[in-house]
């Protein structure tokens, strides 16, 4: 079983960080300037080179990078990838010493809840802790981390989280934070499409689109979604992506079998989720989720 008492992340500040892309390398990053030790994993050649020239020591095996770190952050883009690793896990050995993983992704409650019940059995806990906020934002720590689990572990955790995010909010039991981040995605879904199609009907009244996004995002109306993407949309800039088509379409079926589940009819939502899947044959996926203007511009043509 885990046990705390001999387990301190703030003095072993040893991270081992699988996954290295947009969100997962700003992490790596921020922690290896905040004096942490990180091994890393990425089948990436490009992440890998980047998170090495930072100081990071890339593995290339699980077992070691978990041997040799306390703490594990999990940031994967997809939801096959996050349970082949939680299977290479399983095929580790039991560890002697408490292991504690962070896993950040945006996948289903179920898919957590069973990686929790394989992992406590290898004397590794798990934190539930995604984070709101685009690769963009991850650059500048301004990330907000949900946290869920055990209260103890993630109060040994806070320094980690501070180290890349502006804010942690422990949310209660394992799974909340799963929970939060799609409440937070289903606004981020919606907010998209509506400044979208603000755009679009500014512009079509002969609207000037500096003016639209100067006069909208200092009233009401605004939100960070519209702070962040309507320049995008204006300029048409679209890649690199700070929030790719290929890792939202993937949190759209998070959410829409969330709700499902829970037996929730969202009309806004269910309508925003449509024309982003209506994009997946118009729109490359590597493109920044502002590229739902362009949908929605082909559908008013």
């Amino acid at each position: 079983m885990f046990n705390l008492d001999n387990w301190r992340i703030t003095l072993l500040k040893i991270i081992g960080s699988i996954g290295l892309g947009a969100m997962g390398g700003s992490y790596a990053k921020h922690l290896l300037k905040n004096n942490y030790r990180v091994f890393g994993i990425d089948p990436d050649k490009d992440n890998s080179k980047s998170f090495t020239s930072l100081g990071g020591i890339i593995l290339n095996n699980i077992n070691d990078l978990i041997s040799k770190s306390d703490v594990i952050i999990l940031s994967l883009p997809t939801v096959p990838i996050f349970q082949e690793i939680i299977k290479e896990i399983e095929k580790c050995k039991s560890f002697s010493d408490p292991k504690v993983i962070i896993d950040m992704n945006t996948i289903s409650l179920e898919d957590k809840l069973d990686a929790k019940n394989k992992l406590e059995k290898l004397n590794i806990s798990i934190i539930d802790a995604p984070v709101s906020g685009t690769g963009a934002q991850a650059k500048t720590k301004d990330l907000v981390v949900m946290s869920s689990g055990n209260e103890k572990i993630v109060n040994e955790c806070e320094d980690v989280f501070n180290s890349f995010a502006r804010k942690n909010i422990f949310v209660g039991e394992f799974g909340n934070g799963i929970k939060f981040k799609i409440l937070a995605n289903l606004l981020v879904t919606v907010h998209n499409t509506v400044t979208a199609e603000a755009l679009l009907l500014g512009q079509k009244v002969g609207l000037d689109s500096q003016k639209i996004y100067e006069v909208l995002n200092e009233g009401a109306a605004t939100s960070v979604m519209l702070d962040k993407r309507m320049p995008l949309m204006i300029s048409e800039d679209y890649e690199p992506a700070t929030a790719s088509m290929r890792i939202f379409l993937k949190d759209i079926d998070v959410i829409s079998n969330f709700l499902k589940h829970n037996s929730m009819i969202s009309p806004t939502f269910d309508a925003a989720a449509a024309l982003y899947n209506q994009s997946k044959d118009n729109i490359p996926i590597t493109y920044d989720t502002a590229a739902i203007f362009e949908q929605l511009k082909i559908n008013n043509k």
